[in-house]
């Protein structure tokens, strides 16, 4: 059995146009998701920062809520006050004025922020972090030092791999001089999971040296 020339133009151009549709239909939920995205982001940035992090809490330990401690109100109020005196002595419209007018507003803004944030103040005043471990106030100290502390081991970690692969090269010295930059990557990301990796190394004992290989001064 034959087919024609033009049977096949014809498949050709109906397997074609099949494809096209597929890649316009691929095209368009890409850019469907991508618009979703966009607004998402967007509805996210118009929500005020006082919305997103306000909130109440009771009185700890003494302290009070700063955005009710009449301390703390007395303390905003005096330094506006003083950056006020000191702008009465320029025109309103010249460059020192503006610059003070400034500072004023970003001091209101850092004051009203403080108590939005749900800080403490004591009877000076000023703003105390909670550190014993109170879950309502977690976000002060405890959860920013975990995250210090896993990214400052991150680093650490990914600086540990890279000397030790670095050390298997035919030229480590060449390598601590000029950093490799691929292999310096591929550390960084292995040191991801850097506490799951120390905690196996330190289960085979190969976290830290041997004692047979640390120094000890004569005494």
């Amino acid at each position: 059995m034959k087919v024609s020339p033009t049977a096949n133009l014809k498949a050709e151009k109906s397997t074609k146009n099949t494809s096209s549709v597929k890649i316009s239909c691929d095209a368009s939920e890409t850019a469907k998701k991508s618009a979703a995205l966009v607004a998402a982001a967007i509805v996210a940035a118009s929500i005020p920062v006082d919305a997103a992090f306000a909130r109440d809490v009771q009185p700890y330990a003494g302290l009070t809520p700063c955005k009710k401690n009449a301390a703390f109100k007395k303390n905003n109020k005096k330094e506006v006050k003083g950056l006020e005196k000191r702008m009465k002595k320029y025109d309103l419209e010249s460059a020192p004025a503006l610059a003070l007018q400034a500072t004023i507003d970003k001091t209101n803004q850092r004051f009203k922020n403080y108590g939005e944030a749900g800080l403490l103040c004591g009877a000076d005043g000023l703003p105390h972090l909670i550190v014993d471990g109170n879950l309502e106030h977690l976000g002060e100290f405890a959860i920013p030092g975990i995250g210090f502390l896993y990214t400052a081991g991150w680093i650490g970690y990914a600086g540990r791999s890279y000397v030790m692969k670095n050390k298997l090269t035919a030229k480590p010295t060449n390598g601590e001089i000029i950093i490799d930059v691929p292999m310096a990557l591929d550390c960084m990301w292995q040191a991801g999971a850097w506490p799951l990796l120390a905690g196996l190394e330190l289960k085979k004992g190969e976290l830290t040296a041997p004692e047979s290989e640390i120094t000890v001064s004569p005494r």
